[in-house]
C-alpha cells in the first residue's frame, strides 16, 4: 500500500510539476486544461481504490475438498492465515510440513524410480500410496483451512473473559468450547499431517537402503500403516 501511494505521488509530481509535464487548469492550450483535470479525477480514483483494496478484509469462503488436492495450492491457503493472533503458529507449523512433505515427495519418486522399472506392479504399489499420502495431506490443510475462517480472533478473546460480562455464563462456555473443539481438531490433523510425514521418509529410508527381496515384508507393514493413517484423516474432512 504504502508504494502504491508513493507511485501515486511520483506521478502526479511529474504531472503537475513545473520542468515536467506541467499540467494545470489555467493552460491556453484547452487540451492541457482539461488533461489537468482528468489526470487529477484518475490519481484520486486510483488512490481511493488501492487503498481501500488494501485495507478491505479479505472475503472468506469454505474451501472445498475438491477444488485443492495439490500441495503447493494447499501451503498456499495456510499462508493467508497466517495473521490471526491463535492460529498464526499452528497455520505456519502446517504451512512447513506441506514443504517438507513436497521435498519427500520428490526423494522418494526418485528413489523409487531408481529401485524399480516404472509402470511395474512394485513401482505402482508404492507410487500410489505415495500419492494417496499427498493427497491425504492436502485434504487435511483445506480442513484445516475451513476451520481456520470459522475462527474469529475478537470473540475468542473476548471469551477469555466470560465472568465479567453480563452474558449467561453457560451459553459463553459452550461457544469457548466450541472454539477449543476446533484448535484441538487443527492439532490433531497438524500430528496426524506428522505421522505421514514421518512414515513417508521412513518408507524412503526402507526402501534406499534395503533389497527388495529382505524388506518386502516390512515395506508391505510400513504401506499398510500409512495407508490406515491415510484412512484416518477422513474423519477431519
Amino acid at each position: 500500500m504504502i508504494v502504491a501511494n508513493i507511485c501515486i505521488v511520483i506521478a502526479a509530481v511529474i504531472l503537475y510539476s513545473p520542468g515536467l509535464i506541467c499540467l494545470r487548469i489555467t493552460d491556453e492550450s484547452i487540451f492541457r486544461a482539461g488533461m489537468s483535470v482528468i489526470a487529477l479525477l484518475a490519481l484520486v480514483s486510483i488512490f481511493f481504490l488501492v487503498n481501500i483494496r488494501f485495507l478491505r478484509e479479505p472475503s472468506k469462503r469454505p474451501i472445498l475438498p475438491e477444488e485443492t488436492l495439490d500441495l503447493e495450492e494447499a501451503r498456499d491457503i495456510l499462508k493467508g492465515y497466517g495473521s490471526s493472533k491463535y492460529l498464526k503458529s499452528m497455520a505456519a507449523t502446517a504451512a512447513e510440513q506441506v514443504e517438507r512433505i513436497l521435498k519427500c515427495r520428490m526423494r522418494l519418486s526418485g528413489i523409487l524410480e531408481q529401485r524399480f522399472t516404472k509402470g511395474t506392479m512394485s513401482w505402482e504399489k508404492f507410487h500410489s500410496v505415495v500419492l494417496s499420502a499427498e493427497d491425504s495431506a492436502a485434504r487435511n490443510v483445506v480442513a484445516m483451512a475451513n476451520r481456520m475462517q470459522l475462527f474469529d480472533d475478537r470473540e475468542f478473546a473476548r471469551l477469555q473473559h466470560y465472568k465479567e460480562d453480563d452474558i449467561p455464563d453457560d451459553i459463553q462456555e459452550e461457544q469457548l468450547r466450541l472454539y477449543q473443539k476446533n484448535i484441538e481438531d487443527i492439532r490433531s490433523m497438524i500430528a496426524l499431517n506428522e505421522k505421514i510425514l514421518l512414515k513417508l521418509n521412513t518408507l524412503t529410508m526402507e526402501v534406499s537402503s534395503s533389497s527388495s527381496e529382505s524388506s518386502g515384508d516390512w515395506n508391505d507393514d510400513l504401506l499398510e500403516e500409512i495407508e490406515r493413517l491415510i484412512s484416518e484423516t477422513k474423519y477431519y474432512q
